[in-house]
């Protein structure tokens, strides 16, 4: 289990109760190095270095990562190879995401939790709070 997956049990057994156990998995999240499933591509350009993959579940669209690579390999399966993939630190991730997306980690584990668009603009509220300390 990785320092991800501890975060969402805790949070999944207190059923969201537990306040402190919601803003660890955010909190969490933010610090951790995510890889992140990217069409391949040869013709990329500077405006738009790579494009992420999306997952349709239940009507709706889900950018997809996984917080590791044996993860995403797991879930692309034999697929592997048609898929490229590019890492970046979970803050960044929130940053660079539209709030009006899905979000969709660890997909097909045990720790698989999707964040809703008022979770992004959560989740972007703390980096924004984040990086106004850093000034």
């Amino acid at each position: 289990m990785t320092e991800l997956d501890n975060a969402i049990a805790a949070a999944f057994a207190s059923e969201g109760q537990q306040q402190e156990d919601v803003n660890k998995v955010y909190l969490t999240l933010l610090r951790t190095q995510l890889t992140i499933p990217v069409k391949k591509e040869t013709s990329l350009n500077e405006e738009e270095p790579f494009s992420p993959l999306f997952a349709k579940i239940e009507d709706k669209y889900f950018l997809i990562a996984f917080d590791s690579l044996e993860r995403l390999q797991a879930w692309a399966g034999d697929q592997i190879d048609n898929v490229g993939y590019v890492e970046l630190l979970g803050r960044d991730f929130i940053a660079g995401m539209s709030d009006q997306v899905y979000f969709s980690l660890n997909l097909g584990t045990d720790y698989y939790k999707e964040f809703s668009p008022d979770e992004i603009k959560r989740l972007k509220t703390i980096v924004s709070k984040i990086d106004q300390l850093k000034i």
